[in-house]
């Protein structure tokens, strides 16, 4: 680290050599500086510095998402370097006799249902049948955050496994991709409800809130790790809980005059993530067989599940704000 960058506060080092190592002809060494000094943000961030967290989780989201593929291997090696630091804060697993397939699948179900999303106020709400058109927007926005690089994700995952195992996430990324004739992408159509609602729909549109920004980098993460346990986790509990959850989001846009030909987002995905789960579910009982992988597969879930929560409960603080702005009930 050099003397200049040592006198600077933490987060602005962090932002100042991080955009150094991205720059064209960077200094071979930029990318290592680079990535101390996010390490060192990272450290503050976790030790209760909520502004170094913010920066922090902002950074890591901007090393994942979609960017000029010129950068793509320094964004990887930076965010990979703080990694470890990410696992840290994972909650860690009691070691468990090992499961047979049958035995794993049915716990991470139970699991599920136990940190479901639609637990949360937040869901409660939109669903109990006091919604807003206002407050659906809302929540709308920060679906379209957490849905639209779902595919990226997917092609992470799949290069983590044995080519032979890779099937089954290729046929979900085909159908992500819009990949048959006459299908649009998912993006795609997501975008022909939000054009029609008024509400931004741009590939660039970068989520506000630091824990959009930490769920969705753990995402990208375990995508990427090995064992496949970390990824595999994930994805389970992102295709298990939605055909419930879109079920309930299209009924609310219907009751609230939405016409269907604009729902088809969350129409397809009732009957889709049904029978992607199914088949997730082979893939994990066949992968995640030692006790190792699968007191990992747990902590991961748990860990997402977390971080969904903590997400969850800013969007509902920000429904909550916007119904006192407006006088509603």
């Amino acid at each position: 680290m050099t003397a200049a960058t040592a006198r600077e506060p933490a987060p602005i080092a962090a932002e100042s050599a991080v955009a150094a190592a991205l720059a064209p002809a960077a200094d071979p060494g930029a990318a290592a500086e680079a990535a101390h000094a996010l390490r060192a943000l990272g450290e503050r961030a976790y030790a209760g510095d909520r502004d170094a967290y913010a920066r922090y989780h902002g950074l890591l989201y901007d090393l994942h998402a979609p960017g000029d593929a010129a950068t793509y291997a320094v964004r990887r090696f930076l965010a990979s370097a703080v990694y470890p630091l990410e696992e840290l804060q994972v909650d860690p697993c009691e070691p468990l006799p090992r499961m047979t397939g049958a035995e794993l699948v049915r716990r991470a179900c139970e699991e599920h249902e136990r940190l479901s999303g639609l637990r949360h106020p937040l869901s409660r709400h939109l669903f109990g049948g006091a919604a807003t058109l206002s407050d659906l927007k809302i929540y709308l926005v920060h679906q379209w955050h957490r849905s639209r690089s779902f595919y990226r994700e997917l092609t992470e995952l799949a290069l983590t496994l044995p080519l032979e195992r890779t099937p089954i996430l290729l046929r979900n990324l085909h159908e992500e991709a819009g990949a048959a004739p006459g299908e649009p992408s998912h993006p795609a159509l997501f975008r022909q409800l939000l054009a029609y609602l008024g509400l931004p729909h741009s590939e660039a549109d970068r989520p506000a809130l630091p824990e959009a920004h930490a769920y969705l980098s753990n995402r990208v993460r375990c995508a990427r790790r090995t064992p496949p346990a970390w990824g595999l986790a994930v994805l389970f509990a992102l295709e298990y809980g939605t055909p419930a959850t879109h079920g309930a989001l299209l009924d609310l846009l219907l009751r609230l005059g939405v016409p269907e030909e604009r729902c088809a987002y969350h129409r397809i995905h009732i009957t889709a993530d049904a029978r992607h789960a199914e088949e997730l579910c082979e893939l994990m009982a066949e992968l995640v067989d030692t006790p190792e992988a699968q007191a990992i597969f747990f902590c991961s879930l748990r860990h997402h599940r977390k971080l969904h929560r903590a997400y969850f409960d800013r969007i509902w603080d920000e429904v909550q704000a916007a119904r006192t702005r407006k006088g509603d009930p």
